[in-house]
């Protein structure tokens, strides 16, 4: 079954009089369930496509469809609303706070929804297990090696049992073998049913997919 669709997708971006295309007509649907890969050189357009497939941008024109909703009617505040409720997100920078530990990053933003706070802590406790890092729910981001700081990120992204999980470059500040670990991660979430949406510029990684799509030059090559 499909969960998301992107129909005549175009994105671009103007500086003064000088508009950028990036998105030059995409189409795609991702079934519910598969772990899709999405490459490309540097500057392709495969980062801007996860944005808009994620709604943390807008398409300059064409339709994104989640379920059966085409999101073009959200506002904005439903748009966060989505994301916050059936998205989960992985960047290559953590986009951890420094000043909040492992469990505290990982529950912040479930706080938007829920206020039980032995509750969120049972849940952010189970998602650092699930990652390996139990044993790290006091350590902040600066007590934490790279690995374990992008593991309390993935943590974060399914602490709200999303319906994707979207990774944009994963791996782009880890060593190779960190940076396995983390694909490993992801793919082991999506063999318990968790669709996965990956960005990455990483080859290897591209043979265990369900499928890979290439964007050059902002289409699907």
């Amino acid at each position: 079954m499909t969960i998301l669709s992107a129909k005549n997708i175009h994105k671009s971006y103007k500086t003064g009089s000088v508009e950028a295309k990036v998105l030059k007509g995409i189409d795609l649907d991702i079934k519910e369930g598969e772990m899709l890969v999405i490459t490309g050189r540097s500057g392709s357009g495969k980062s801007t496509l996860l944005y808009v497939l994620s709604l943390l941008d807008r398409p300059t024109s064409g339709d994104i469809i989640f379920e059966t909703c085409n999101t073009k009617k959200f506002s904005e505040s439903m748009d966060s609303f989505c994301r916050l409720k059936h998205f989960g997100f992985v960047f290559q920078d953590y986009a951890l706070l420094p000043e909040l530990n492992a469990l505290e990053n990982v529950i912040l933003p479930l706080m938007a929804s829920m206020d039980n706070w032995e509750e969120l802590n049972d849940i952010g406790g189970k998602v650092l297990e699930q990652v390996g890092l139990g044993d790290k729910l006091s350590n902040y981001p600066s007590q934490l090696s790279g690995g374990e700081k992008q593991r309390v990120a993935v943590a974060r992204a399914v602490a709200n049992n999303p319906k994707i999980l979207f990774a944009d470059e994963p791996t782009a500040n880890l060593d190779s073998k960190r940076a396995d670990e983390i694909i490993d991660l992801l793919f082991d979430l999506n063999k318990k049913g968790l669709t996965v949406v990956l960005v990455t510029h990483e080859k290897k990684y591209t043979e265990r997919a369900d499928r890979v799509i290439e964007i050059d030059d902002g289409v699907i090559a």
